[in-house]
């Protein structure tokens, strides 16, 4: 571009020149257009002069070269920016994976928490119900206790002169007469086998079937005393669970649900694992 000014301010000084001889060839031209062409001649010097003083142009290859290395330049930091914004969103992702990971772990610690609290409060409640069993079973004691003062002595007959093979046989002999619709007869056997044999493994037994004797003969109150003492003398045996819920039974068939469904309640708490607690369970949801 720079090449091309310089050619077209030296064809108008050319001209200027031809112009110039022309007219001073020539005796027509009148001396204010000879002082005009003068000044333009002087303009066009001074043009040439500034042109010769500027710097020469850049070859095309070397402007080339030029763009061509800025462009590889923007590539690269296009490229740099490219994998700094790759690096930032993964480090964004893996933030608000960890994030969602705390917030389930403390939806599962919150979760745990309102477990433990609502055990804890279990267990208060529990506390609180022993309590108010254990202060129920004491009116209760209190009730049997006077029981045992008011009831005469159950008296036994003199049993027969019968020899027994074995205290299993007069055992099983008692329990029998019990369930054949015989509970006096099985009454007195069983008193007579739990003082002949008092070591004997099934004095348990003998004294609860003693209970179920006078259960069926609607002696109630002589029936409670029967099992209390299994209850008592023999708390960790089968058939202290046994005991208890028919003392409950005795009870309501006194009229006295109250200390009814203490004891009902009291076998279910005490004896959780056994067939008597299933049966109290039962009994409880037929009287409330």
């Amino acid at each position: 571009m720079i090449g091309m000014g310089r050619r077209a301010v030296v064809f108008r000084l050319f001209g200027a020149f031809v112009f110039a001889a022309v007219a001073a060839g020539c005796a027509v031209m009148d001396t204010g257009a000879f002082t005009r062409l003068q000044d333009e001649m002087v303009g066009l010097k001074r043009e040439v002069a500034v042109l010769k003083t500027s710097p020469p142009p850049a070859p095309v290859a070397a402007l080339e070269g030029a763009g061509a290395g800025e462009f590889q330049s923007l590539r690269r930091g296009f490229a740099d920016m490219n994998s700094d914004f790759d690096r930032v969103k993964t480090e964004q992702l893996g933030a608000t994976s960890r994030m969602e990971e705390a917030r389930v772990e403390m939806q599962r610690i919150t979760s745990r928490q309102n477990e433990q609290e609502r055990a804890l409060q279990e267990i208060r409640g529990n506390a609180d119900r022993v309590k108010e069993i254990e202060k129920r079973l004491a009116a209760v004691e209190e009730r049997i206790g006077k029981l045992s003062a008011a009831a005469p002595a159950a008296v036994s007959a003199p049993e027969s002169a019968r020899e027994w093979r074995s205290p299993e046989e007069m055992y099983e002999y008692a329990v029998g007469q019990v369930k054949g619709g015989n509970p006096k007869k099985g009454r007195e056997t069983l008193s007579a086998f739990a003082a002949k044999h008092p070591d004997h493994k099934l004095v348990p037994n003998a004294l609860y079937w003693k209970g179920e004797a006078f259960y069926a003969e609607k002696d109630y109150e002589n029936a409670i005393l029967s099992f209390q003492d299994v209850v008592d003398k023999y708390p960790g045996e089968d058939k202290a669970s046994d005991a208890m819920y028919k003392q409950g039974l005795s009870f309501l068939a006194l009229k006295d649900g109250k200390n009814a469904r203490v004891l009902l309640e009291l076998v279910r708490t005490k004896y959780p694992k056994s067939k008597a607690a299933e049966l109290a369970k039962k009994k409880l949801a037929e009287i409330r």
